[in-house]
């Protein structure tokens, strides 16, 4: 609500440099605060449409300008993005990277999972980074932590989308079952989710999502774009088509697999 106010207020700001010459005028040898509030308000009655234009105008302003600040942002942090050597990655680097910032307990993370994989099986030059992004509460934390756990054992995007296909609450027990059938050492497992270096990569991830204003799951940056929300496949290879980079002599190489 206080955001609508403040958007209305501008759209009045603005609204007065509209009005025609005679009524500023009017403002201008009347410059007492309620002359200009009827002034304003008799304008609007009789023209409406006006100040919806305004409000339309400076809504798509912000909307323009809050992309930019993103793709300033995206470019900024591109190295953390994308070579952090302790995000789980699954691809190569010869083709685009996306990023995913998600959290295991959000129900359109797991609407987006299967789509994911199988662009990933359609897309084997595409790069995918994980960034673990607990906001939905403890449960959240503690499959991050599982999460990373299981990448330093090497088996990360398997037990991945197991947690993500989980149909119950994420427990330690319903952790541990997972872990254990996908062959992960579960004792080693428990100790490195609380390790220093499990927190410092939250830790990181929550600093980069915060610069690059990333405030819901899922989230990717695709190339330089930053998106909110879970996509349909049509989206996503509409946006990789878009980011993909020059065909040339230089092409990428592979990096680390899971």
């Amino acid at each position: 609500m206080m955001k609508e106010m403040l958007v209305l207020q501008l759209g009045v700001f603005s609204l007065l440099a509209t009005l025609p010459a005679a009524a500023q005028e009017v403002a201008a040898e009347q410059p007492s605060r309620p002359a200009i509030e009827q002034i304003v308000r008799e304008y609007i009655l009789q023209h409406p449409e006006v100040l919806m234009e305004s409000v339309r105008l400076y809504q798509e302003r912000e909307r323009t300008a809050q992309k930019e600040r993103s793709k300033e942002a995206v470019s900024a942090r591109l190295s953390d993005l994308q070579q952090d050597p302790s995000s789980p990655v699954t691809g190569t680097a010869a083709g685009v990277t996306v990023v995913e910032f998600f959290d295991y307990r959000c129900g359109y993370c797991k609407r987006a999972e299967s789509t994911i994989m199988k662009l990933l099986a359609d897309h084997p030059d595409i790069q995918f980074v994980f960034k673990e992004f607990p906001i939905l509460g403890p449960e959240s934390l503690v499959a991050a932590k599982a999460g990373l756990a299981a990448h330093k054992q090497g088996g990360y995007l398997k037990f991945h989308q197991a947690l993500m296909t989980l149909p119950g609450p994420i427990t330690m027990d319903a952790i541990e079952e997972l872990a254990g059938k996908q062959g992960l050492n579960v004792s080693k497992l428990k100790t490195d989710m609380e390790s220093p270096e499990v927190q410092s990569i939250l830790r990181r991830n929550r600093e980069l999502g915060r610069d690059l204003g990333v405030n819901s799951t899922p989230s990717f940056v695709i190339g330089s774009e930053l998106v909110s929300g879970a996509m349909d496949a049509a989206a996503f290879e509409r946006l990789i088509a878009q980011a993909k980079p020059p065909i040339g002599p230089h092409a990428g190489l592979n990096i680390r697999k899971e």
